[in-house]
């Protein structure tokens, strides 16, 4: 076994998963989601991957494989720890140490292979293009959610052996043979580390956003499956004739995912099934660019210039992950960011004119042929691409069984039958499925809905696969969980929005993009729900205010929007219904515009909407009604499970 590849596809895989639980924890813990400013948020993160900074420095001095496997070893204790965290600041602080350990690691060995016989920088890079690809599959398997959101033995185990076997190939490498010349890749080669791990987890690799676009459980096994081929293509990129070839597919599959049509269905925002297909062929160019990368002519091998790019590639990505978030923040567009994300490979691919040339026992040297020397044949080639093709099969057959059997585990919905009379509503804002102490609680929030028999259900802060959320579907699983069918309405970018479950007949959907106010988009769906024969307007949003005292013109017209939606609906001779978080509250001077297009609010006050634990008692959640409903049977739990509370009631006509 070539431990050293072993190493990196494992270790790799540990330090994805800790970035699935650091990134959406310095949302919810160390920003409290919101409440810290994103630039803030931008250097708590930028710290941790700062770390490998000195060994940079030092890495003269410093002999990298000690290092490697000293950091590692914390990869790999930290991530175990992890598992024993219960949210909060065990979580954050644990999450953050193996974020910072991984980079630190990953640097360490980039130096490390480009001097040490005991490590094959070709090896290495392969093996981190393995390790995300193990990381999709693994979490495709998973039902999208990391382990470490998960209960029960299995997940322990999982990540017990991944430590253990990552733990075992750190050691076998510093055993093996020493002899022997070293198999170095261009030092340039690893500034592709950044954009790897920032395309594949934003979309090429990220399984979530398979699922959003091609459904369950086609769409998360396609990228799986993808990701798994793209290894072969990494370990030789020769099939795709060129190194130029790759990066300009690549800029292709990102331009159609910019400006394919985003309508489906009569709202906006949507991306069609069709751009599906866009994933696995980014991906396999992806991974092509990083063969491409490793071979040969693209200047010195030294182990210092490894480490600084190595260490420059870490810094892109998390550079580019908050360049690409805090623009919903910042008022700047973020679609010009996976862009960006070409210049580092780009430079990673660009040979060395003239090629660089140091002598032995200085900076490095220039390997000129591929595969590495010592390493690989060319006459491997066809295993090589045999082997990829067949584990890929595997994929494909395993991503799309497992997940449909893990699903038809859980338990049934509970029966309606002893509910009584009426329409059951709930709205629920739901965190992007994460509760008051940074934990993935998509489980318990689906339970807390199930209790209620909701015949509909208003979701807003749904994530439907953001890196910096986990890379999780979320509605998808809810709508699996509650037997219900799903309708989303996009309101900010393709993954985040709003969303109606029901088991009613939907008789139509539309859109409506609300005016600009806050930092976050905002729209209005609008679900015609037929019902006991006669048709209703249901209308889910999330309003997102400049701000919350509704004081500035932008604010308001996103409540007239509200009311002309409404307005039509009656118009049209429907009885119409406007459920989600408003935030707005009932003595706001600004709610008679609701007032005055018909909608009554029918909830006894006070009425919070907040959970205690997430703080102060506040009023923003509303399900407001026209005078055709009467509505009985209020309910708002006071549970830890978002930072809203899920209210619900039932309606009659």
């Amino acid at each position: 076994m070539r431990w050293d590849r072993c190493a990196a596809a494992v270790g790799t895989m540990l330090f994805l998963d800790a970035l699935r639980v650091f990134l959406p924890s310095l949302i919810t813990l160390f920003g409290r989601a919101g409440e810290t400013g994103p630039e803030v948020m931008g250097l708590y993160a930028l710290a941790w991957f700062l770390l490998p900074l000195p060994l940079a420095a030092l890495s003269r001095r410093l002999p990298p494989l000690p290092v490697a496997l000293a950091a590692g070893a914390a990869l790999a204790l930290a991530r175990l720890a992890l598992q024993a965290a219960d949210g909060g600041d065990p979580q954050l602080h644990l999450a953050s140490l193996a974020v910072g350990a991984g980079t630190v690691w990953l640097t360490a060995t980039a130096s490390a292979a480009s001097a040490d016989p005991r490590l094959s920088g070709h090896g290495v890079m392969v093996g981190v293009v393995a390790g995300t690809a193990g990381s999709a599959v693994l979490h495709t398997l998973l039902g999208l959610r990391s382990p470490a959101w998960q209960e029960g033995f299995l997940p322990w185990l999982l990540v017990a052996a991944g430590a253990a076997l990552f733990l075992v190939s750190l050691d076998r490498v510093r055993r093996s043979d020493p002899g022997g010349a070293p198999a170095p890749v261009p030092a340039r080669a690893w500034l592709a580390l950044g954009p790897l791990f920032f395309l594949g987890g934003l979309c090429t690799a990220n399984p979530a956003v398979g699922e959003t676009m091609g459904g369950f459980p086609v769409g998360a096994a396609v990228v799986a499956t993808a990701a798994v081929l793209s290894v072969g293509v990494a370990a030789d990129p020769r099939p795709t004739l060129h190194r130029a070839l790759p990066p300009a597919v690549l800029t292709a599959a990102l331009a159609a995912m910019r400006w394919a049509p985003t309508e489906v269905d009569g709202v906006p925002g949507v991306l069609p099934p069709a751009a599906l297909a866009v994933l696995p062929v980014g991906q396999i160019a992806l991974a092509a660019c990083v063969g491409w990368a490793a071979y040969g002519g693209g200047g010195g091998t030294g182990r210092v210039a490894s480490a600084w790019y190595a260490f420059a590639g870490l810094l892109c990505f998390v550079v580019l992950v908050f360049a690409y978030y805090a623009a919903f923040d910042l008022y700047f567009s973020h679609a010009f960011v996976p862009f960006l994300a070409l210049l580092p490979l780009v430079a990673a691919l660009v040979r060395a004119w003239p090629p660089a040339s140091e002598p032995p026992g200085g900076r490095g040297r220039s390997p000129g042929r591929f595969p590495p020397p010592g390493k690989d044949t060319a006459g491997s080639a066809p295993v090589r691409l045999g082997a990829a093709v067949g584990a890929a099969g595997i994929t494909l057959a395993a991503t799309l069984a497992v997940p449909v059997l893990h699903t038809a585990s859980e338990p049934a919905p509970a029966p309606d039958a002893g509910r009584g009379e009426g329409l059951r509503l709930a709205a629920y804002n739901v965190r992007m499925g994460f509760d008051t102490e940074g934990r993935h609680a998509l489980h318990q929030q689906a339970r807390l809905l199930r209790a209620e028999r909701p015949d509909l259900v208003a979701l807003s802060e749904v994530d439907r696969g953001w890196l910096l959320n986990g890379g999780h579907d979320m509605l998808g699983s809810l709508a699996r969980g509650l037997d219900m069918e799903a309708h989303w309405a996009p309101a900010d970018g393709p993954l985040w929005g709003d969303a109606v479950l029901t088991r009613l007949e939907v008789v139509e959907r539309r859109g409506f993009p609300l005016t600009p106010s806050g930092p976050t988009g905002a729209q209005a769906l609008e679900a015609v729900v037929l019902w006991e024969g006669r048709e209703i307007s249901v209308v889910a949003t999330h309003l997102q205010p400049d701000d919350y005292g509704f004081a500035s013109e932008s604010s308001r017209s996103q409540l007239r929007d509200i009311a002309r939606i409404v307005t039509g609906a009656r118009e049209e001779g429907r009885p119409a219904v406007v459920a989600g978080d408003l935030n707005i509250e009932p003595g706001n001077p600004a709610w008679h515009i609701l007032e005055e297009a018909g909608l009554r609010d029918p909830f006894e006050r006070p009425f919070p909407t907040i959970p205690t634990a997430a703080g102060p008692p506040r009023e923003i959640d509303h399900i407001l009604v026209t005078p055709e409903f009467t509505a009985s049977a209020p309910a708002n739990p006071d549970e830890p499970w978002s930072d809203h509370r899920m209210i619900a009631l039932t309606l009659d006509l």
